[in-house]
């Protein structure tokens, strides 16, 4: 089943994500070692070893890495692009009560990427970070559930 909200894509979702998604994730706090020279690495540029070492702290339960590995799969920053290991590890770190893991996760559910698309998991999501305070959670929800979303994704045959 296609859903009204896959225009998204297209209208509100790029430019609301590319504001978000920075280097600002990676000045947060967690333990290890792994954590912090990979962190050192992504800011030098060095993918591959970031990525190697970020993936060893997000598999010991490291939350926030978990959420930079989710990013790192979803642009293809040091390893090839895996929109399904993206949402897993997005999801470890949603379930750890990240915010921004929270709202990505709703994107995800929202656009269906590396998951089946689920509005009502999307909107779950969504609710919860913008609950939270996240800002571009709010922006999401406001305009999905307006009248102008309903016109739009009306115009497009969704």
């Amino acid at each position: 089943m296609i859903s009204k909200h896959k225009f998204i894509k297209s209208s509100i979702l790029p430019a609301v994500v590319s504001g978000i998604v920075g280097l600002s994730i990676l000045s947060i706090d967690a333990r290890g070692d792994e954590y912090t020279h990979g962190i050192a690495a992504y800011e030098n540029g060095d993918y591959r070893k970031a990525f190697d070492l970020i993936k060893l702290s997000a598999e010991s339960g490291v939350a926030k890495s978990q959420l930079i590995l989710s990013i790192m799969y979803r642009r293809g920053l040091g390893v090839e692009k895996d929109e399904y290991e993206s949402f897993y590890w997005c999801k470890q770190a949603a379930e750890q009560e990240v915010l921004e893991a929270k709202f990505h996760l709703g994107l995800m559910y929202m656009e269906g990427e590396g998951v089946t698309e689920d509005e009502d998991e999307a909107v779950k999501w969504l609710w919860d970070a913008a609950s939270l305070g996240y800002p571009q959670a709010t922006e999401i929800l406001q305009y999905v559930f307006s009248e102008e979303f309903d016109t739009e994704a009306a115009n497009i045959g969704c």
